[in-house]
């Protein structure tokens, strides 16, 4: 599993209403994305708890693997549904791409720790 966090700052309440309705469960967005990226499981919304302008969202996507995340982001279709999404908002920061933390396999060599 992967997630990929993205960052959206949204001034217009309008722009704000659309990103809210399209990217929560069941919203347009998320439909269309399970048809042009299936490998894209999930997406969650979360708003910033801070009442300032502009608002600020976390946008969490969940991607059943980091290959089909790649290969994904190589579609064009996958491009117009993420620029979509990002003309919703004035601005729009990846975070990254962060997977789960595994134990390491035993004979692998452990990092020391540092107080």
């Amino acid at each position: 599993m992967l997630l990929v966090a993205t960052l959206f700052s949204v001034h217009d309440l309008n722009a704000e209403d659309l990103l809210i309705r399209s990217l929560c469960r069941g919203g347009s967005w998320q439909i269309a994305a399970r048809h042009v990226a299936p490998e894209l499981v999930g997406t969650d919304l979360l708003r910033h708890q801070q009442d300032v302008a502009p608002a600020l969202y976390l946008c969490l996507d969940f991607w059943t693997k980091t290959e089909a995340h790649l290969r994904s982001c190589r579609s064009p279709a996958v491009q117009s549904l993420f620029a979509a999404r990002r003309m919703c908002a004035d601005s729009a920061f990846e975070l990254g791409a962060f997977a789960f933390a595994t134990i390491p396999e035993v004979g692998n060599s452990l990092r020391a720790f540092v107080n």
